[in-house]
């Protein structure tokens, strides 16, 4: 099935640029405190994060206004990782998305406090949207993005002996994937009520990705098929989250970009770089293949855009 990505995609950007702009406006914010915070947010990048969001919703059912919020809130959350990433006392860049960064435009007590400001907005933000929902407690989502997620990837890239390739994927699986994980997997939980059992059903994977869900005692046919398309949307994301930070690596380097620190041009050349990234995306695509109801032509046009040849 052909589909228009470039249109969704700029359909979809339009949406949450709009939503992330409303939300900083409707805050008690300063005004000057506002446009640092607008500063940050805005131009955007890729919002890959809240697309996934609301591709993964639109798989199941047309996105809500409160799964719009979340998936804003979700790409709130990764802005405030990336001002605090910049800061001196960690990566210490000067651009960020071709402007200086946030520290180096309003020094750095304001860029610490900016950070603050978006990683409570979005907790905030998410919240309002499953009081509204009703469907999702935001307590699946600290679950999928709490000590398994940004910070905890953030302390093992700074201070962790990373010796191998392993090491370093692990790492990634944090500091970039787990937001991703988290945002294919809510995504999908916000189209459709999810009961607690479903979401904490073991999932295991054979060759080729097909589930097995673990012991699901009281669970019905309908609730097992649930946890399946809830697995299958976390190991979607799991891929994919790790593939995008090898597409950043990879294209860098062909770039001619100087790292700024361990990437897996460390361990790989560039051929077997590609083939780790494109094994990584097929993996990714071949989850859409367990028995979506829903179209998923789009969440495979997405992936098949971060492949390298």
């Amino acid at each position: 099935m052909s589909v228009d990505l470039d249109a969704r995609l700029s359909e979809w950007r339009e949406q949450i640029d709009k939503t992330l702009g409303d939300i900083i406006r409707l805050s008690a914010y300063p005004s000057d405190f506002k446009k640092i915070l607008e500063y940050a947010v805005f131009p955007g990048g890729k919002r890959l994060r809240p697309i996934l969001f609301l591709e993964w919703h639109s798989v199941f059912a047309p996105p809500t206004e409160a799964a719009l919020t979340f998936a804003c809130a979700i790409e709130l959350m990764h802005c405030f990782s990336l001002i605090h990433d910049d800061m001196p006392c960690i990566d210490n860049d000067e651009m960020r998305r071709g402007k200086p960064t946030v520290h180096k435009a309003f020094g750095e007590g304001k860029a610490l406090l900016a950070g603050d400001a978006l990683l409570d907005m979005a907790y905030n933000e998410m919240i309002n949207a499953c009081i509204a929902s009703e469907n999702v407690n935001p307590l699946f989502f600290f679950k999928l993005n709490g000590d398994n997620g940004i910070i905890h990837g953030q302390y093992l890239d700074l201070y962790a002996d990373i010796k191998d390739l392993d090491g370093l994927l692990s790492m990634y699986k944090r500091k970039t994937g787990a937001l991703i994980e988290a945002a294919c997997t809510v995504g999908y939980m916000f189209s459709q009520k999810v009961d607690a059992n479903e979401f904490f059903a073991p999932v295991a994977w054979q060759d080729g990705n097909a589930p097995i869900i673990g012991p699901t005692d009281g669970l019905s046919a309908e609730q097992r098929m649930r946890a399946a398309r809830i697995g299958g949307a976390m190991r979607f994301g799991e891929l994919f989250g790790t593939a995008f930070q090898i597409y950043d690596d990879v294209s860098e380097y062909i770039a001619g970009e100087p790292s700024d620190g361990t990437t897996v041009m460390d361990y790989l050349n560039l051929d077997e770089a590609k083939k780790l990234l494109n094994k990584y995306l097929d993996e990714a695509i071949a989850t859409l293949g367990i028995g979506y109801d829903g179209d998923t032509s789009y969440l495979r046009a997405f992936a098949d855009k971060f492949v390298i040849m």
